[in-house]
């Protein structure tokens, strides 16, 4: 009988592990109004409900691009992108209840931006 319940309660436990695993990265695509501009971005989850680093497909591959530099939840994501810009302080502001993407410069570097990007709107990617 104890043999019996050791296999029972291991077969439980295989079956309800996968369903107790949160995930850990979440990734939404942002465009333009237009659709000509598209990026797709990934974040990285530290399992404490707040994320760590910001990763941006480029070339069917996910980059890191930088750390998330401020965060609320359920209200904003404030995250690097180091190559936007070469020699800019470049990041993206993600309003979460809007789900729009603004472009936010933190310093000027060697380089000056004539103009910034435009405003994206995003999607939540399952």
């Amino acid at each position: 009988m104890r043999i019996l319940f050791s296999v029972v309660f291991l077969i439980f436990f295989y079956y309800i592990k996968p369903s107790l695993a949160t995930e850990s990265n979440a990734n939404i695509i942002c465009s333009n109004d237009s659709k000509s501009n598209l990026l797709e971005f990934s974040f990285k989850n530290n399992n404490n409900h707040f994320y760590d680093y910001a990763f941006k497909k480029i070339k069917n591959k996910f980059i890191e691009i930088g750390s998330i530099v401020g965060q609320k939840s359920n209200s904003f994501i404030l995250f690097e992108d180091k190559y936007a810009f070469l020699g800019v302080d470049f990041a993206w502001h993600l309003d979460k209840s809007t789900m729009r993407l603004k472009p936010v410069l933190l310093s000027e570097g060697t380089i000056e931006l004539k103009k910034l990007p435009e405003e994206l709107s995003c999607i939540n990617k399952k």
